[in-house]
Parts: C-alpha cells; sequence; structure tokens
C-alpha cells in the first residue's frame, strides 16, 4: 500500500485541525446569536460546513435550515445549496435569518442581504468582520485568505468586501432596517487581528411590534450613524 507524499499528510492534519477549530467557533457563534433570536424558523445564510445550525439545535432545540453556494455540509440537518443569486424560498418563510461571518465574501453583498430580507419576516442577525484602521484591514485580508484556504477543498471564494463598521451601518440603514443591539465579539486574544462585530437588525414593522410588545424601544446611539424609517422593500 503507498503511502501519502509527506506534504499530503501535513494538509490532511491542518484540515482536521481547521474544522475542530470551526466547530468550536461555530458554538461560539450560535451562543453570541441566541438571545436575540425570534420565532421557531431560522435561516443560516452562508452556513459552510452547517455547524452553527447544529450548535443552536443543541444549545436551544432550535429549527435551522442551512444555506450556501456549495456542498460544503459536514454536519447533520436541513441543507440547501443555491445559486449566489436567489434563495429557492417564497417571502418570508423564516423568522429569523443569521448571517454570520458571509457578507465580506460576497461579489454583491447587496444583493444578497435583500434576499435574505425577501424571505424574512422580522429580524436580521449579521455578524461581520469588520476594520477601523489599515492595519486592521491588513491582518484581516492576509488571515481571512489564509485560513480558508483549507475550507472546501480550495472553493472557499476570497474575501471581497471588509468595511468599516459605519459602512455596514449604511447599508442596512438604506433597507429600512433598525439597529436593535450591536455587541463586539471575540476573546481578547482574538481581537488583536480580528474584530467580528454583531448586528441585529428588524425589519421596520417588526420593530414597531415588538417595541409595543415590550414597553419599550431600543435606539443605538453609539455607532456613528442614525437608522432613519423607511419604506418596506
Amino acid at each position: 500500500m503507498d503511502t501519502p507524499p509527506r506534504s499530503s499528510r501535513i494538509l490532511a492534519v491542518v484540515a482536521r485541525l481547521l474544522q475542530a477549530f470551526l466547530r468550536r467557533y461555530a458554538r461560539g457563534e450560535a451562543g453570541a446569536a441566541a438571545p436575540f433570536l425570534v420565532g421557531a424558523r431560522l435561516l443560516d445564510l452562508g452556513a459552510g460546513e452547517g455547524y452553527v445550525a447544529v450548535a443552536l439545535r443543541d444549545q436551544a432545540g432550535l429549527w435551522v435550515c442551512s444555506v450556501d453556494v456549495g456542498p460544503f455540509r459536514k454536519a447533520d440537518g436541513p441543507y440547501v445549496v443555491y445559486d449566489g443569486a436567489r434563495l429557492p424560498f417564497c417571502a418570508g418563510p423564516f423568522d429569523t435569518t443569521l448571517i454570520l461571518l458571509t457578507l465580506h465574501h460576497c461579489a454583491r453583498p447587496e444583493a444578497v442581504l435583500d434576499e435574505a430580507l425577501r424571505v424574512t419576516r422580522r429580524r436580521l442577525i449579521v455578524m461581520e468582520s469588520v476594520y477601523r484602521t489599515g492595519l486592521e484591514r491588513f491582518w484581516l485580508e492576509l488571515l481571512d485568505g489564509r485560513l480558508n484556504r483549507y475550507r472546501h477543498d480550495g472553493r472557499m471564494d476570497a474575501p471581497l468586501a471588509f468595511r468599516r463598521p459605519e459602512e455596514w451601518g449604511r447599508m442596512f440603514e438604506s433597507r429600512g432596517l433598525r439597529v436593535v443591539e450591536t455587541r463586539w465579539l471575540g476573546s481578547w486574544w482574538e481581537r488583536l487581528v480580528h474584530h467580528p462585530l454583531l448586528f441585529v437588525l428588524d425589519k421596520e414593522w417588526t420593530s414597531d411590534f415588538l417595541g409595543e410588545r415590550h414597553g419599550s424601544r431600543r435606539h443605538l446611539g453609539t455607532t456613528g450613524w442614525r437608522v432613519k424609517p423607511q419604506c418596506a422593500r
């Protein structure tokens, strides 16, 4: 029996270690998103291996459908492959849609966000790798590109759309979304080189409903932009 070349064995070890890291990181992502989930039907858009859905089912017993542009699944559960343009769902079947560390890999993140809005009734939870300085952007582009080359047999799209927090905020505002909460994530050592920021976003009519139901509304005043009411798309 032939022995695989040493380089192949090293790559296999790296791939296994990366998958273990991704499973652990997905549990952290699920834990960060869980307090903000609304409704019983969830979509994980840009799900990759599908580890976040597994973590949410384990932690909260939730039903989650994972979606991505390729057959990247390495975990059990509902998983749909789509063409990256139009999601194969009717309007509004999901209460909450997760878009976790996905938009910066999209050539047209606005179009992906619009599709998420079309299939979501109430809330979007977006996590993005953001930068505030040129050095932070340098580390993002370097580490994201090198890490993800080992995912999906090398088919992971290169990062294309890193943005500053206020740039994402203006995109969400332009869609009539209300920022319910933003939250910096990650351990202190991760944030030496990576700055994940969580955005909790309500469609405008949902914000009004939830505000009346709970007797209050949270307004974000520390992010540098102001969300203005707009007509639903």
